[in-house]
């Protein structure tokens, strides 16, 4: 099949070595690429039940079929492994340039395996790979300190993926960062790099993608981008980016506010899409990116000049919200130094308005109020080090509110720390979070697509929440069956594609187009697949935190003031759910329903 280099390239930091093994193109027919082809690879290279922080935990790197292509917005690269920090599967994106260059040097793949005795950076031009001392040089640096200091040192047209101090000290929501801005943020990946005294991948390569009919492809994607691509449904995320989002979503009371206590924060209109256009300094786009969705900001912070791509809507949410603070300098500065120790901005601001909710509520001092700008800037760095307050609050929010046995302050899925969509403001998140299959995460069906942005359906009920979850029904909803497809792609979520714009593009890598209903069954076996690799590892219940859905706990100020899912609705939904999607009353797919999907892998007996 064109579009793949039939490539993937082993890493052993154990014994320091490399090899290629060819691509397994029966799976890449199934599964398309990036999270598909990510899921399978996983089933069989990951050791059932196996201790996530061990050195056989591989990291996985994947690209899509589209990936060094003109198509826009395919640039992204997916991180995958059996989280350290759930126990699960975790799939993290990253836009920018990496996952071009892995193919120009000739691979859909890289597996990280083994740990090296003392910290290392890996680089690859082309075939050659090469195992580099970290120390005494690049250990300590932040990122992008170390992707200069690797352009500087390797190639000037290297592209790296690193982790900072975060991901040294091993703290759980450590991230992976390329391009200097750009984050696979969820999960701890970068936990798990620096667990295998990795830090960093420095990558250049000279070849190119081969796509078959060179002409008509162009021709072909020149089109769809007139058609599809440069549309009012994706220009706003050029013209704005998501901090469009804050007064959308805090006009209907679902912006998690000072540790989930509400759902509508006053400081909001400073932290808005306008606000942040005052600030901006200029554009950015990923590689072949038409959309350009880069936003690069500018403000001081006590004299000195804090530049700085987003902070994005989650940042916003969860780093200001949820932490009391609506100074648009202290949230900037806030984002870099995330950004620098390399840090997940979603859990650290979790984090964060937990210690400041705890410090009120007098359960325990942490000497930081929702608020207090100038200790709040403080915490990414002593949370990265793991000093003084900081080596508390890296235990993330489950293991502190156990700790000081505040279980209700928990707002996690899954061991995950939950973004900023509050399900009392958009009752269809809630179904969202509880299924998910990393925890957490609002990428995976975005019901708030219909219930606020559109309002094309009540926010404040359940009725077809659990169908539209499920296979894009209302008819705006991203459901996890059409996210998983996305996601194979490797399509950005700022390009609004629909099933018929895929397959349209899917024709050129399996010589037809495929129907609608072909598309989602790719996205279907997908989404079954992962369910099958997280109940091989033990997942978790399906569980969500009943502040979010219970009577008790409704808001009782704001546009979302007294709404409640309601305990009985919750648990009838959770039922539908697995009854919809073909699973027993436990949640496990169906023998038929594997059959139905062409799902290739069956769980071990016992399982």
């Amino acid at each position: 099949m064109d579009f793949y280099k039939g490539n993937v390239l082993r890493i052993d930091m154990s014994t320091k070595t490399a090899t290629v093994e060819p691509l397994n193109m029966e799976w890449a027919a199934l599964y398309v690429g990036g999270k598909g082809l990510l899921f399978r690879y996983m089933w069989e290279y990951v050791p059932p039940m196996v201790d996530p922080w061990a050195p056989e935990n591989p990291l996985f790197l994947m690209t899509g079929p589209f990936a060094g292509t003109n198509v826009s917005t395919t640039s992204r690269l997916v991180v995958g492994a059996k989280s350290p920090t759930t126990g699960i599967l975790n799939d993290s994106y990253v836009g920018g340039s990496f996952a071009p260059e892995m193919k120009f040097a000739g691979y859909d793949a890289i597996i990280v395996v083994g740990k090296a005795v003392e910290p290392t950076v890996v680089t690859i031009r082309n075939d050659v790979v090469e195992f580099v001392p970290a120390k005494p040089k690049y250990w300590g640096m932040k990122t992008s300190e170390i992707e200069q200091a690797l352009r500087d040192d390797f190639d000037a047209g290297a592209k790296t993926l690193s982790i900072g101090p975060a991901g040294e000290t091993l703290n759980p929501w450590a991230c992976l960062s390329t391009d200097q801005y750009h984050k696979a943020g969820r999960g701890g990946h970068g936990a798990l790099m620096g667990s295998k005294n990795l830090k960093a991948i420095a990558i250049r390569g000279t070849g190119s993608v081969t796509v078959g009919d060179a002409r008509a492809f162009l021709s072909d994607m020149e089109r769809i981008h007139r058609e599809f691509v440069l549309t009012d449904d994706n220009l706003w995320a050029h013209e704005e980016g998501t901090p469009i989002l804050v007064d959308l979503v805090n006009g209907a009371g679902a912006m998690p506010t000072r540790n989930w206590s509400e759902g509508y924060f006053e400081g909001a209109k400073n932290l808005n899409s306008e606000s942040f256009q005052k600030i901006r300094v200029k554009k950015r786009a990923c590689y072949q990116c038409a959309i350009a969705c880069r936003n690069v900001h500018a403000v001081n912070w006590h004299g000195a000049r804090v530049v700085g791509e987003g902070p994005e809507y989650e940042t916003i949410a969860l780093g200001g919200a949820n932490c009391g603070i609506d100074d648009i300098d202290a949230l900037m500065k806030f984002n870099e130094e995330c950004d620098q120790w390399g840090l997940d901005t979603i859990s650290t601001g979790a984090v964060i308005g937990l210690a400041m909710d705890m410090t009120e509520k007098g359960i325990h001092d942490f000497g930081v109020r929702f608020g207090e700008g100038e200790k709040y800037v403080e915490m990414p760095g002593l949370i990265s080090r793991k000093e003084g307050v900081g080596a508390e609050l890296s235990l993330g929010v489950r293991r502190l509110c156990a700790k000081y046995g505040a279980p209700e302050l928990s707002m996690e899925v899954k061991n995950l720390e939950m973004p900023g969509y509050d399900p009392r403001g958009a009752f269809g998140m809630s179904i969202s979070y509880a299924t998910s299959d990393r925890g957490g995460c609002h990428m995976r069906t975005y019901s708030v697509g219909d219930e606020i942005l559109s309002g094309a359906v009540p926010a404040a009920t359940m009725e077809g929440k659990v169908e539209g979850a499920i296979s894009n029904r209302p008819p705006d909803f991203i459901s996890q069956n059409f996210s998983s497809i996305k996601f194979c792609g490797i399509w950005c979520d700022f390009w609004a594609v629909n099933p018929l714009q895929v397959s349209q593009m899917l024709l050129h890598i399996y010589g037809r187009e495929l129907s609608e209903d072909e598309v989602m069954l790719i996205g279907e076996r997908v989404w079954n697949l992962g369910r099958l690799f997280n109940l091989r590892e033990g997942v978790e219940a399906d569980t969500l935190p009943k502040k979010l859905y219970s009577e008790k706990f409704a808001h009782t100020s704001g546009p979302s003031a007294g709404q409640a899912i309601g305990e009985a609705t919750w648990a009838d939904s959770l039922r539908r759910y697995y009854e919809l999607r073909g699973w027993d009353a436990k949640g496990v797919p169906t023998e038929a329903k594997l059959s139905e999907l062409g799902v290739d892998v069956r769980l071990p007996a016992g399982r």
